[in-house]
C-alpha cells in the first residue's frame, strides 16, 4: 500500500479547512441530499463527502458506509484524489498494486472501485473530496464523470455558503452584543422593570446602594411568604437562600454594587418565612450615575417548572430504559427507511448488532420481491400518519423473520421520522402457515383441496384462467381388484403426472375421489387447449387412463360457470369414447 503524500502548502490548507468550521459537525441535510443524489446518479451502494484533516478523513455525509464517520488518512483514497484537480477512478483496487493491501480493500467495507473528485475551494485549495465507492470492479461512463464533477462543484459551493453565512451570523452577533453593550442604564432598567411586570407569579425590588434600604413589591413580599409591604434588610434577603446558594447570591450582589459585574440571572434554591423550600429565578441590574446608585431587579417562583422540567427529565430516563431494555422491537426510521435508532431486542430478532443497523435502509433487510410493497407502506405512512401489518425480513443469517408492526409518525420536528413497535411472530407465522396449508391440501396427494379455491377467489376475478378437470377411467375397478391401498397409490402417481405438466404457479387440486382440476394462471382458450394436448399426448406415462374436459373463465366468467364448462366437455369427450376396452383395469402401471 502507498501512502498518499503531503499535497504542496498543507499548512494553508489545513487553515482553509478549520475556516469552513465543518468538521465534527452535525450531518446536515443538504450534503446528505448531495451524497445520497450522487449513489443514485452513478448506481454506486456508498456515496461520501470527505474532508482531509491533518491526520484522518472525516464524513461530512455518508450513504452506504455504516458504522463510521472516517477513516485514518494513511488509508483514505481521497487523500490520493486532493493531490490533482481531475477525477481519480480506481477500477479494481484488489489488482492495483497502490491499493491492494489497503484495509479498506482486504477488509470491511471491501471496496473494489473507487471515483473521487476532488473539493477545490475558489482559491484552488483542495479540502477534500466527493467520492463513490462499490465492491465490485466497475467503470464510469462519461456522462456519470460529468454528474460527478457537477455535484463536486455544488458541494464546494455548499461549504463556502456555509461557511460565508456562518461568518455573517459572527459579525451580526458581534454588532448585537456591542449595540447592548452601549444601551444606557436607565434604559436597560426601564427594560428589565417592563419584563418584571410580565411575568407570572414575580415581583420587582429594589436597593438602594447609598441608605441600604430594600424595596419589595407585594408580589415579591409573597414570593417570601411575607404580608404586603414588609422592608427587609439585606442580610434577612441573603438569608432566605439556602446555605450553599447564598454565597452565590451575595457574590453577584457584591460584584453588581462595586460595578465589576453589573448583572445577574440565576435559578437557586430559597427557603420562604414559612419554611417552603422553593426554587426561584433572580434577575439584577445596576443602574449607573455613572457609578453604581441602586441595584433593581425581579424574583419569581419557578419551582412548578423545576418540578415540570424534571417530570421530563424523569420521563425521558423512563423512556429511554424502556427503548433499551423493552422485549418489544422498536426502531425509529426516516421518510426513506433509514433506520435512525434501534433497540437491544429488534437487533437480536434479525441477528445483528445495532451499530450494524443504525445509518442502513431497511430495504437491506427486506426480500427484492417485497421492496414495492415496503415503497407503499412508505407513501401510505407520510400521508395517513400510522400504517399497521406484517413485515418480512432476512436476518443476518439468512434466514426468513416476520414482524406484526404499528407505526406512526412524527412530523413535529424538524426532520420527519417513524416510530415503529413490532413484535417477532415468525414462529406463530409458520405455524400458521402450517396449519393452513393442512387445511387446503388434500393429505394423500399432497395436491390443493377445494378449500384453497376459496382462498384464489380474488385473483379468478382479477386475470384470465384457464381450467382442466380430469376424471380417473374405471378407478373403481382398480380399487375392486386389486384394493383401496393400491388406489391410493393410483392417485399419489396421478397427482405426480398433473405435477409434472403444472407450471410453478398452476395449482393442482384434488376435487375428490378420483376427480382432479389443474388450474393456469393467465391463460386464455388456445394456451389452455395447448396445455391439454400436452396431456393427451402423454398419456403413456400416466398411471391409469383418464378423460380430461378444457376451458377458460376469468374477466367475467365464474369459476362455478368455467368448470361447468370443462366438465361438460369431458362428459362429452367420455360419451365419444363410451366404449372401455374390458380389460381397462389391468392398464393400471
Amino acid at each position: 500500500m502507498t501512502d498518499a503524500p503531503q499535497p504542496a502548502a498543507e499548512d494553508d490548507r489545513a487553515e482553509r479547512l478549520v475556516a469552513l468550521s465543518a468538521l465534527d459537525t452535525e450531518a446536515d441535510p443538504l450534503f446528505d441530499a448531495l451524497a445520497r443524489s450522487t449513489a443514485i446518479a452513478t448506481g454506486a451502494p456508498i456515496a461520501l463527502i470527505t474532508l482531509i484533516d491533518n491526520e484522518r478523513q472525516w464524513f461530512k455525509a455518508n450513504i452506504g458506509f455504516a458504522g463510521t464517520r472516517g477513516t485514518p488518512r494513511d488509508v483514505a483514497f481521497c487523500a490520493q484524489t486532493i493531490l490533482g484537480s481531475e477525477l481519480m477512478e480506481v477500477t479494481d483496487a484488489s489488482s492495483d498494486p497502490r491499493w491492494a493491501e489497503n484495509p479498506l480493500v482486504t477488509g470491511y467495507p471491501g471496496i473494489r472501485f473507487y471515483a473521487g473528485m476532488p473539493l477545490t475551494l475558489h482559491d484552488g485549495v483542495r479540502v477534500g473530496a466527493l467520492c463513490i465507492l462499490d465492491r465490485t470492479p466497475r467503470k464510469l461512463d462519461d456522462g456519470q464523470r460529468r454528474i460527478l464533477a457537477a455535484l463536486a462543484a455544488a458541494v464546494t459551493e455548499a461549504l463556502e455558503l456555509r461557511m460565508r453565512t456562518l461568518q455573517q451570523q459572527a459579525a451580526q452577533q458581534r454588532q448585537r452584543e456591542d449595540a447592548v453593550s452601549r444601551l444606557e442604564a436607565a434604559k436597560a432598567a426601564a427594560a428589565l422593570v417592563a419584563r418584571a411586570d410580565k411575568l407570572m407569579g414575580s415581583g420587582r425590588w429594589s436597593l438602594d446602594l447609598d441608605t441600604k434600604q430594600i424595596h419589595w413589591s407585594d408580589e415579591t413580599c409573597a414570593v417570601h411568604d411575607m404580608p404586603p409591604g414588609h422592608r427587609p434588610t439585606l442580610i434577612e434577603a441573603f438569608n432566605y437562600y439556602t446555605p450553599e446558594a447564598r454565597p452565590k447570591i451575595e457574590l453577584a450582589v457584591k460584584a453588581a454594587m462595586i460595578g465589576s459585574h453589573g448583572s445577574w440571572d440565576m435559578e437557586l434554591p430559597m427557603l420562604t418565612a414559612k419554611g417552603r423550600k422553593i426554587w426561584v429565578r433572580t434577575i439584577g441590574f445596576a443602574q449607573m450615575q455613572p457609578a453604581p446608585a441602586r441595584l433593581v431587579g425581579v424574583v419569581q417562583d419557578i419551582s412548578i417548572r423545576r418540578r415540570v422540567v424534571a417530570a421530563l427529565e424523569a420521563s425521558d430516563r423512563r423512556f429511554r430504559k424502556l427503548f433499551e431494555f423493552s422485549l418489544g422491537l422498536i426502531c425509529t426510521h426516516d421518510y426513506e427507511g433509514v433506520l435512525l435508532s434501534v433497540n437491544p431486542a429488534a437487533a437480536a430478532s434479525l441477528g445483528y448488532s445495532v451499530g450494524e443497523l443504525l445509518g442502513r435502509p431497511l430495504t437491506d433487510f427486506i426480500p427484492v420481491e417485497r421492496h414495492a410493497a415496503f415503497h407503499s407502506y412508505l407513501l401510505q405512512l407520510m400521508t395517513k400518519d400510522r400504517h399497521a401489518g406484517m413485515l418480512e425480513l432476512v436476518a443476518k443469517d439468512g434466514g426468513r423473520r416476520v414482524w406484526q408492526y404499528q407505526s406512526v409518525l412524527d412530523d413535529q420536528s424538524d426532520e420527519p421520522y417513524a416510530l415503529g413497535h413490532a413484535l417477532d411472530i415468525t414462529e406463530r407465522y409458520q405455524q400458521e402457515l402450517r396449519l393452513w396449508d393442512e387445511a387446503t391440501r388434500d393429505p394423500l396427494t399432497k395436491c390443493f383441496n377445494r378449500r384453497h379455491l376459496d382462498n384464489l377467489s380474488a385473483a379468478f376475478a382479477s386475470e384470465a384462467w384457464g381450467c382442466i378437470t380430469i376424471d380417473l377411467d374405471h378407478f373403481k375397478q382398480v380399487n375392486d381388484q386389486y384394493g383401496h391401498q393400491r388406489g391410493d397409490e393410483v392417485l399419489v402417481a396421478m397427482a405426480r403426472f398433473l405435477f409434472r405438466h403444472a407450471r410453478r404457479d398452476d395449482p393442482v387440486v384434488r376435487l375428490g375421489g378420483d376427480e382432479f382440476l389443474l388450474l393456469l394462471r393467465g391463460a386464455d382458450d388456445e394456451a389452455t387447449a395447448r396445455v391439454a394436448r400436452e396431456l393427451e399426448a402423454d398419456r403413456a406415462s400416466a398411471p391409469i387412463g383418464f378423460t380430461l374436459g378444457a376451458a377458460s373463465f376469468g374477466h367475467g366468467v365464474s369459476l362455478s360457470d368455467g368448470l361447468g364448462e370443462a366438465d361438460r366437455r369431458l362428459y362429452q369427450r367420455r360419451a365419444i369414447d363410451r366404449a372401455p376396452p374390458a380389460d381397462a383395469a389391468d392398464r393400471v402401471s
